[in-house]
C-alpha cells in the first residue's frame, strides 16, 4: 500500500471545473444571441400609417402647408397693480383650407376682442419663458376656436412677442 492519495474518477481538477462553467457561459450566449437574431431577421415589419397623416405630421413640424392670415397687432397693458407693464403681440393663423379665410375675416372683430380679453388679464410671469408662451398659444387658439370652430386652424405663430 502506498502512501498517496486514492483519486477517485469522479473527482476532476479545479481548473477543469471553471473551464466548464466559462464553456457552459458561452453556449448559453451564443443560443441567446442567435435566437435574438433569427427573431430580429424574421420579425415582420411593423405596419405603417397611411402616407396622408405621415406627409401632414411631418409638415406640422416643419413647413406651412396652409392658408395664413395675420392679425393686427395688440398692444394691452398686463394686470400687474402698481406697474405699468405692457405686451405687444403680433400673430399669424396658419388654416386648414382656404375657405376658413373668409370665416376668420367675417368673424375677425370678435376674435380680436376675445384676445384683447385674454391678453389683458395676464400678469408679467404668464408672459416668460418658452413654457408660458406655449400655454398662452394653446390659450388662443382655443379662443378662436370657440369662435370659428374647431380644426379650422392648423396652428398660430408669434411674429412679435414684447413686454416691456
Amino acid at each position: 500500500m502506498s502512501d498517496e492519495p486514492v483519486k477517485s474518477a469522479d473527482a476532476a481538477p479545479a481548473g477543469a471545473k471553471t473551464s466548464k462553467a466559462v464553456l457552459a457561459l458561452l453556449v448559453l450566449n451564443l443560443g441567446a444571441s442567435g435566437f435574438a437574431t433569427f427573431k430580429l431577421v424574421t420579425a415582420k415589419p411593423a405596419a405603417a400609417a397611411p402616407a396622408h397623416e405621415e406627409k401632414e405630421e411631418g409638415a406640422t413640424k416643419t413647413e406651412v402647408t396652409g392658408p395664413v392670415i395675420a392679425l393686427q397687432p395688440f398692444v394691452v397693458n398686463l394686470d400687474e397693480p402698481g406697474q405699468s407693464r405692457y405686451l405687444k403681440v403680433t400673430m399669424q393663423f396658419e388654416l386648414v383650407a382656404p375657405e376658413v379665410e373668409a370665416l376668420i375675416e367675417k368673424n375677425k372683430q370678435v376674435i380680436r376682442d376675445a384676445i384683447l380679453s385674454h391678453l389683458s388679464g395676464l400678469k408679467l410671469a404668464d408672459t416668460l419663458g418658452a413654457a408660458a408662451k406655449d400655454k398662452l398659444r394653446a390659450d388662443v387658439m382655443k379662443k378662436v376656436e370657440e369662435i370659428v370652430g374647431e380644426r379650422k386652424v392648423r396652428r398660430m405663430f408669434f411674429q412679435e412677442f414684447v413686454v416691456q
